[in-house]
């Protein structure tokens, strides 16, 4: 839960006993929509995921003032994206919210809203907020995506990134096969193909995607080793179980936090004391000297 602006539909401004001169000239009262503003000095509780950046907190406090002019709307496509926590391309943070109804009829003329018709709309409660299911995000976005960021929201949403998964596999493969009138079903089915369980970052899926690109052979993603040493099970990002070979990336976070840079380290002494080798990979790894590593371990090269 976190604290978020009060919001209200300006024409209810008297309401709240504001007067005309504070609302349009006061820093206090900031407008969010046409139609909605927000009160900087009085908050509402609000179920926040843990993970949850500004850019989030923002697209939700937009989607609530969106609410409150339009009550029977769902966030869809890249709002429901982008709340439900999933890695969408950097070029599509945009102002725009997205948002379905099922009525055919209904009308919305604000500009930074674009409007989705569904005939047949699935919601959910998401922290509070009326979202449409994962499998209805997923095939909205069918049409818009290639297939690599396809695959990453797929992995986003039966994996672990952010917490449990929020839909399984099978059950997002049976609506895109199964569902009439699904725009680019072919496409979203080559993507839903190579969509992977457990995967835990947008950085695991672009290597495991890289290894297929080059004409490697795809890692498994977190295979299982038993460490006697550690007394457990140790799972590395990717890796070539009959091959011995552990492929771990290394996030910024990881040199951040000394607690994360230890836990690595353990991880590591025990994958190579049964046998194995650790190569780790960064944003700034050189990929024509990581294809040739890999190729020479797996006797390709």
């Amino acid at each position: 839960m976190r604290d978020f602006p009060q919001l209200f539909r300006t024409q209810d401004y008297t309401a709240r006993g504001i007067t005309r001169h504070s609302l349009y000239h006061s820093k206090r009262y900031e407008q969010v929509l046409p139609g909605v503003r927000s009160d900087l000095e009085a908050f509402d509780r609000c179920p926040t995921p843990t993970w949850a950046d500004d850019f989030w907190k923002w697209d939700a406090l937009r989607f609530r003032a969106a609410q409150l002019l339009y009550p029977g709307i769902a966030a869809s496509h890249a709002m429901a994206a982008r709340l439900y926590g999933w890695p969408l391309p950097s070029n599509w943070r945009t102002s725009q919210l997205h948002v379905s109804v099922s009525n055919r009829h209904s009308r919305i003329r604000i500009s930074q809203i674009r409007l989705h018709r569904m005939t047949k709309m699935s919601t959910r409660q998401w922290c509070g907020l009326e979202v449409v299911a994962p499998e209805d995000a997923f095939i909205g976005l069918g049409k818009d995506l290639g297939q690599r960021d396809l695959v990453k929201l797929g992995d986003a949403a039966v994996g672990n990134w952010h917490g449990p998964p929020q839909i399984s596999l099978d059950e997002l493969q049976e609506h895109v096969c199964n569902r009439p009138f699904v725009r680019r079903r072919a496409h979203l089915i080559e993507a839903l193909d190579l969509v992977r369980l457990t995967v835990d970052s947008p950085p695991e899926t672009d290597l495991r995607l890289w290894t297929l690109a080059v004409g490697l052979p795809e890692p498994v993603v977190h295979p299982k080793i038993y460490s006697p040493l550690l007394k457990r099970t140790v799972e590395p990002d990717l890796g070539y179980p009959d091959d011995l070979l552990a492929l771990e990336y290394e996030g910024e976070h990881h040199l951040r936090s000394k607690q994360q840079w230890q836990s690595d380290i353990r991880r590591d002494e025990a994958l190579r004391t049964e046998g194995w080798t650790v190569i780790h990979v960064t944003s700034k790894v050189n990929y024509q000297q990581l294809e040739a590593q890999i190729r020479h371990h797996l006797g390709l090269s």
